[in-house]
């Protein structure tokens, strides 16, 4: 039986040019018959110089339409690299360049982002910017400390550039970086401080993580161990839990199932939940994701009415260059206090109803530990609803896009002011001899006290919640290839603690996930 096959199998790309002038492809016959073998061999050695001919022609007119590995790889996997850059505070700048100095943060001399200003007593912004997507042609960053001035152009007086290869990828680093001098300006500049971690993700396509996923989904004690192996890892991998649970539909199960394991090993009440935990960083980032509308009800009204105005509520006498301006002050301050607080009570209804759930689970397993505290169960939805929310949004109102305008420093004392006395009505605390210029906001927090536990009870008396489908979550797998990120970083803790099934399994599963990604990248 003969079989006839072209020798020209593969495809090639012409472009263009004529094929007349090339010799005719040979054809090689096959007989399975004995007799005929040798023919077949020598029709092949004959053709093998035309073979070559007809390479060797062919070469000049064909592109090359094989994928190689780097084609391959970019149709496969997602490079992603993000920046978050804390500007915490300056020191020794010499006061003769500044009056309102602030920070402008540029990417390969691009500007992206500015802090506020701040007085030249207090140099110290502790503002965060996170700056996501960052093209891969960005090779540094510069931070540069202008002084703003009302009757001319803002100048530059000092700045520091670091290259982005000097960060080590996914780590935090909080470090006093020596600020060069502008042109301009012949001294020491002194120094800035900066909190910074960058990111720099290769993520695979979602159903490399499958398994992943699965063992995250359904066994919270490898949240727990990760956790304890994280170290400052603990906000990424927040969010990325977060994200996934809420994908799944299962936010609520799983904040309540770590805030009772917290609860479980605290012995001290006083102390519950004060510290960074995954408990406190989940409840953190969960309210910030899905809280904007409920800050808005609650604050934004009182917030933008304070920023407007030019009346001064210090209650500080020694801060008032005229002590008898302290009762007018002190009227005003309660007034703005009266209708912040008014705002809040009212705004029960605009809270989401997951966080409202989660909320009312504290108020029970608290109050089923510490059942001879009566307040635990306020102070713990205070806890979070003010302390981690609401104060934070009236002490940085712009942040949580309150107001647009950097606001005055007088709107900036009063609001800082404002908190301060709400954080002590939430906790049901009048102020003591330790800040003696706030005891004349106790009567107020005496008359508002058991209106504060009844609208932090209302607000928690949620007893069921069905989680809808976020649809802002569509795509998991760039949060499953950070917790794979985190679990490959700190795989040799993890394998010293593995005394469970569970934790042997998610080790695996992590290490065949890192050798995927290697097959991916080209590395093995």
């Amino acid at each position: 039986m003969a079989q006839r096959i072209w020798r020209w199998r593969k495809k090639l790309a012409i472009r263009g040019s004529s094929l007349d002038d090339l010799p005719a492809p040979v054809i090689i016959e096959l007989n399975s018959d004995s007799d005929t073998s040798s023919d077949s061999e020598t029709d092949t050695a004959e053709g093998s110089s035309t073979d070559t001919s007809w390479i060797n022609v062919l070469k000049e007119h064909c592109v090359n339409t094989q994928v190689t590995r780097i084609q391959k790889r970019s149709t496969v996997l997602i490079e992603l690299r993000s920046l978050s850059v804390e500007v915490i505070e300056c020191r020794n700048i010499p006061m003769k360049y500044l009056s309102h100095p602030f920070c402008v943060i540029t990417l390969n001399s691009v500007k992206v982002c500015r802090t506020r200003d701040v007085d030249t007593t207090n140099l110290f912004w502790q503002e965060v910017f996170t700056l996501d997507d960052i093209p891969g042609n960005v090779r540094y960053i510069s931070v540069k400390i202008f002084n703003h001035s009302k009757r001319s152009k803002d100048t530059e007086v000092a700045h520091v550039t670091i290259p982005l290869v000097e960060f080590d990828n996914a780590e935090l680093i909080d470090k006093w970086y020596t600020l060069q001098p502008h042109a301009v300006v012949r001294c020491d500049m002194g120094s800035i401080r900066l909190r910074t971690r960058y990111i720099h993700q290769v993520i695979m396509p979602e159903e490399q993580y499958n398994s992943l996923k699965d063992l995250i989904l359904n066994d919270f004690g490898n949240i727990i161990t990760l956790a304890e192996v994280c170290g400052n890892h603990r906000v990424s991998l927040a969010k990325a839990l977060l994200n996934l649970f809420r994908h799944e539909r299962q936010v609520q199960v799983l904040l309540k199932n770590i805030n009772d394991y917290y609860i479980a090993k605290e012995d001290e009440v006083s102390t519950l939940f004060r510290g960074s935990t995954l408990a406190t960083t989940l409840m953190d980032q969960y309210m910030k994701m899905i809280g904007t509308e409920f800050v808005h009800a609650a604050i934004k009204g009182p917030v933008c009415k304070i920023c407007e105005s030019k009346q001064s509520c210090e209650l500080n006498s020694q801060f008032l260059d005229n002590p008898s301006e302290l009762p007018s002050n002190t009227d005003h301050f309660v007034d703005f206090l009266t209708e912040m607080v008014e705002s809040i009570f009212k705004s029960t209804e605009s809270c989401p109803k997951v966080l409202r759930y989660i909320c009312g689970r504290l108020q029970k397993s608290v109050s089923a530990k510490w059942p001879e505290d009566e307040s635990v169960r306020t102070r713990v939805v205070s806890g979070f609803v003010f302390l981690r929310l609401l104060c934070p949004a009236i002490l940085h109102p712009k942040s949580f896009n309150l107001i647009t305008e950097t606001p005055s420093e007088t709107a900036v004392r009063t609001l800082k002011l404002i908190a301060k006395a709400l954080q002590n009505l939430a906790n049901l605390v009048e102020f003591g001899v330790k800040e003696q210029f706030m005891t004349c906001v106790n009567p107020f927090i005496k008359n508002n006290k058991a209106r504060m536990v009844e609208f932090l009870d209302k607000l928690s008396n949620v007893s069921e919640c069905i989680e809808i489908h976020d649809n802002a979550i569509s795509d998991l797998s760039r949060d499953l290839a950070t917790i794979h990120q985190i679990c490959a970083t700190h795989v040799e803790e993890l394998r010293k603690r593995s005394d469970s099934q569970a934790l042997k399994r998610l080790i695996a599963v992590t290490d065949i996930a890192t050798n995927h990604k290697k097959q991916y990248m080209g590395d093995t």
